[in-house]
């Protein structure tokens, strides 16, 4: 029995595939809009291509591709982009770029975070971490979670990921302190800043990271305080007079240190925590637009420099 070359069967796929869009195009002009409503899942194509996976996947890549940067833009909503993300890193799932760009993309351009999460955890999955940008994945999955779910521990897990791979930025470690600081999570940054202080070779880096573990050390030592003092005026009704009251009531069970040098005391006017050295504002601050552009990547999450 006469058996097609495999080779032979995945050229006529693709001369279908190529020629049925080719006559699409024709018969709906370029100003209505694209619908890929009929394409098969990666999966189907995976077993279709024959062994073919990848050309096909660079095929469908190009179409996505002008699908969404092309000239006359057809779909201004981009309906049907994740769906041909999908069906493309299924094909190919060890091709880094369409996640990435997938990644930006759907949650600055489309508006549908959701799927941009999506697509960056299955590249997270499929690329080798060897790749020199899969430390991209964490880091969009951190700027997805902090700009547009306002949730600052996940944000914080996911850029603590993207830390530990050498091509990442140096002011990650800083910003990841700022984010668990801002989930009200400061015993996590405390354990993350000293792992960070241990394998910091730059004296630099590490004086920077010094200095922000006693201001995280310091915002944990404040809540505390206030909550004994809050817990003192519950039992006895009243403020203590002198702050080494919450000790010797047994409301705490000693008095924290403020390793910056400070001295921590009750403010006589408002009844609350105050310190001899006046606290560095640790929170996160995100000016959001309606919907973000994608050259705001990644420079909202930036944290300068210092000299």
């Amino acid at each position: 029995m006469y058996r097609i070359p495999r080779i032979s069967l995945f050229i006529l796929l693709t001369l279908s595939l190529f020629f049925s869009i080719q006559t699409l195009d024709k018969k709906y002009p370029r100003q209505a809009v694209e619908s890929f409503l009929y394409l098969p899942s990666g999966t189907f194509l995976k077993g279709a291509a024959l062994g073919y996976d990848e050309m096909l996947a660079d095929l469908l890549w190009i179409k996505a591709v002008g699908y969404f940067g092309g000239p006359t833009r057809t779909d201004r909503n981009y309906t049907w982009l994740a769906r041909l993300l999908d069906v493309v890193t299924t094909l190919d799932p060890l091709y880094q770029y369409p996640y990435e760009f997938g990644g930006v993309v759907l949650a600055a351009e489309v508006g549908d975070v959701d799927k941009s999460i999506a697509l960056l955890k299955k590249g997270m999955k499929h690329v080798s971490r060897d790749d020199p940008r899969y430390w991209y994945f964490p880091f969009f999955l951190a700027y997805d979670y902090m700009y547009h779910k306002d949730d600052y521990l996940t944000a914080a897990h996911y850029l603590e990921q993207a830390v530990k791979f050498p091509q990442s930025p140096s002011y990650l470690p800083q910003l990841v302190a700022r984010l668990y600081a801002n989930a009200d999570s400061p015993e996590v940054a405390v354990a993350f800043l000293q792992e960070m202080i241990k394998a910091t070779e730059k004296q630099a880096l590490k004086d920077r990271l010094v200095e922000r573990l006693h201001l995280v050390i310091h915002r944990a030592n404040m809540k505390l305080l206030q909550q004994g003092l809050d817990a003192f005026y519950l039992k006895f009704q009243k403020y203590p007079a002198f702050i080494e009251d919450l000790v010797s009531t047994n409301i705490l069970p000693g008095m924290p240190v403020d390793p910056r040098g400070g001295t921590y005391y009750i403010s006589k006017e408002s009844r609350t925590i105050e310190n001899t050295i006046p606290e560095e504002d640790l929170n996160v601050y995100i000016k959001k637009k309606e919907r973000p552009r994608t050259d705001d990547l990644p420079l909202p999450m930036r944290v300068p420099e210092e000299n």
